[in-house]
């Protein structure tokens, strides 16, 4: 019984009991010590790596965009403005599911497929951890407020403000002054490392014209701050900052009257007017129309509105008028007629007979001289150089270009700007065409031959000239052969700007100064010179003539042109039967100075106007140079030329009115 009923060992129980809790004790000792040499390590030995991961999480180094810089025109007005807008911008170290965000983004707000498709691409930019980048541009206020509403299910969303770029005159600058516009991948590589960290919080950059040109000047420097932001991304506090520089405010020649003035005297027509002033080479008008609004470009286009742009195959708005080349048929004359005087291959008393066209010695083939006098029959008989001038009459210049030959025509017309940019701030016009042998022969692969200078003679065939080069030239015989650079820019932040520039000034000194005074005579009788008797029924058809205002207060030298827009003949384009798009009508040129022959003022404006498909220099185009130097002279300069000529009266050229058989 005694085995059967054993008691328990109570002691040997106890020693196990106090076993096991000794080393449960021993062990959340050492757990214990362990998390206390954890602490210690962490809070102690690790305090500056947590305290900098923890301050990373929410301060942040971000870009200070600075202001671009204003333009104006010459009297003050405002060319180029900063407006403040309201950007949805995103964070996108923040977001985890981007496409679940984007997605609920577009039923609070309108979200195109093209503002996406723009986030995309400035997504893969470079830029800073944690830095903003804007989604959509320009929200209204409705807008603003569903995302504010919502803003606790948006993190990494937010509504920032920003300045960008605004032309109060829209499209009337549009070619002259361009544009900004978002910086594109491109442009980034192109960048050196300093020039890319100064354009870290800047999302817009020059495009085109005044605009990329004076980038360096109108862009400014880069600023920077230290923020604090929540979980949401949003800024909490400011910690510190380094002010950005703005960019420099520019002046330019421009006048914003006359640019106006330009545009209006265009109407409807597709076109372009350059206009300088010639004692500063100042460019005081610069207008292509049709043009385009460019506030488009600023936030980024549409598809759908760039699109309309670049299909609009007739007015092409894109397309500069005033910096690509055209033919500039007879405006040339005038410099022809300075080239063979210097050289001797004409003087005052040198005459032709013209019986309406020419021929080369040996060859059949005739050059016609389309002018009235050949549609009425017979040429313009008698002809000396002005009368050549005044009454565009070819075959003395298709005789005069032949015996001067191409090398000397290129030699010398180069001195005028032809073939060549003078423009000192206008890089991106171009060049045009002045041809030679070398020329053609590297560009063609073709000899020169005889008939390509009677082609060049009168500005036609392989020749090519913009409008600003046009108006370059005729500032040149304003000043009596001093070269002035164009320009655009007057002045930085009100200090006048004053390019240095090598060889400014050609050697176009002729071998007798009075030879400028003869051209100029010539080119006043294109606008000033009565009807001939023989004119008197035609006036209307020959615009050079019918440009006579016996009213003006002041004399107008120019010179018309016209230049073929394809190779259709004069038989066709005559023909009554036959219907010719306007699209394949000839170009209209005019170049123009004024005053002229007036010994107490210089001349003030230069002018080339051209009108494309207008079909008549004189006719469409010189109207619209008469218009607008009346603007410039009486309204904007408000010049009294009723007063100086009181005091000094006008030189007058010399008229020889022409007398027809019948009348003698």
């Amino acid at each position: 019984m005694a085995g059967k009923w054993q008691l328990k060992d109570h002691e040997a129980e106890q020693r196990l009991f106090n076993r096991r809790l000794i080393t449960a004790a021993v062990l959340i000792f050492l757990f214990f010590a362990a998390l206390v040499v954890q602490l210690v390590y962490l809070q102690i030995y690790q305090f500056d790596y947590f305290s900098a991961r923890s301050d990373g999480n929410r301060l942040h180094s971000q870009y200070v965009p600075p202001a671009r810089g204003l333009i104006f025109d010459r009297n003050g007005e405002l060319l180029a403005d900063n407006q403040p807008i309201f950007n949805l911008t995103i964070v996108r170290e923040q977001i985890e599911d981007l496409e679940g965000t984007l997605e609920y983004l577009s039923t609070l707000i309108r979200l195109s497929e093209d503002d996406i498709e723009q986030f995309n691409t400035r997504l893969q930019r470079n830029r800073v951890p944690f830095s903003s980048v804007p989604l959509r541009y320009v929200l209204n206020d409705e807008e603003k407020s569903r995302i504010a509403v919502n803003s606790h299910l948006l993190p990494g969303i937010a509504i920032e403000p920003q300045f960008v770029r605004q032309y109060p005159l829209a499209d009337l600058t549009a070619h002259s002054l361009g544009y900004v516009s978002e910086i594109n991948r491109e442009e980034l590589d192109s960048l050196n490392d300093e020039e890319k960290e100064n354009y870290g919080g800047t999302n817009h950059i020059g495009k085109t014209g005044i605009e990329r040109t004076y980038e360096d000047i109108l862009h400014g420097t880069v600023g920077y701050e230290i923020v604090e932001k929540n979980n949401r991304g949003q800024v909490m506090r400011y910690l510190d900052r380094t002010d950005p520089v703005a960019g420099k405010n520019i002046t330019l020649h421009m006048d914003a009257q006359l640019q106006r003035a330009a545009e209006e005297a265009l109407g409807e027509l597709r076109g372009a007017v350059v206009a300088i002033e010639p004692a500063t080479g100042g460019i005081i008008a610069m207008v292509s129309k049709p043009a385009f609004d460019p506030n488009l470009f600023v936030t980024g286009i549409s598809s759908k509105d760039y699109g309309v742009l670049v299909t609009d195959e007739v007015n092409t708005r894109l397309f500069d008028r005033t910096t690509n080349p055209y033919p500039p048929g007879s405006t040339i004359k005038p410099f022809l007629g300075l080239g063979g005087l210097h050289h001797e291959l004409v003087d005052y008393e040198f005459a032709i007979h013209d019986p309406g066209y020419f021929r080369l010695p040996g060859v059949s083939y005739r050059w016609g001289d389309w002018t009235l006098r050949t549609r009425i029959g017979g040429g313009h008989e008698h002809t000396d150089l002005q009368k050549a001038i005044f009454q565009s009459c070819n075959t003395f210049f298709f005789d005069l270009g032949n015996r001067m030959g191409i090398d000397t025509i290129h030699s010398f017309m180069s001195q005028f700007g032809f073939g060549d940019n003078f423009a000192v701030d206008v890089s991106y016009a171009r060049t045009g065409v002045l041809p030679s042998r070398e020329w053609k022969m590297a560009s063609r692969g073709e000899p020169w031959y005889p008939g390509d200078t009677i082609n060049s003679s009168i500005g036609q065939g392989l020749m090519w000239a913009t409008p600003l080069q046009l108006a370059t030239a005729a500032s040149i015989i304003a000043n009596k052969g001093e070269v002035i650079q164009p320009r655009m820019l007057k002045a930085i932040e009100e200090q006048p700007f004053e390019p240095l520039v090598e060889n400014a000034v050609p050697d176009v000194m002729l071998n007798d100064p009075d030879y400028w005074r003869y051209i100029e005579e010539a080119m006043t009788m294109v606008v000033h010179r009565p009807y001939s008797t023989e004119f008197r029924d035609y006036g209307s058809a020959y615009p050079e003539i019918a440009q006579k205002d016996p009213d003006m207060s002041y004399m107008l030298a120019g010179k018309s042109g016209t230049a073929q827009a394809v190779g259709i003949s004069q038989d066709v384009l005559s023909s009554t039967d036959i219907v010719v798009s306007d699209l394949n009508k000839d170009h209209a040129l005019f170049i123009a100075f004024a005053p002229a022959m007036n010994s107490h003022i210089a001349p003030q404006i230069a002018l080339a106007v051209f009108v494309e498909n207008g079909e008549s220099g004189g006719g469409a185009a010189g109207p619209i140079a008469k218009q607008l130097t009346d603007k410039y002279l009486l309204d904007i300069l408000q010049i009294d030329f009723e007063a100086l000529n009181e005091v000094v009266p006008p030189e007058q050229p010399e008229v020889n009115v022409l007398v027809s058989e019948a009348d003698e």
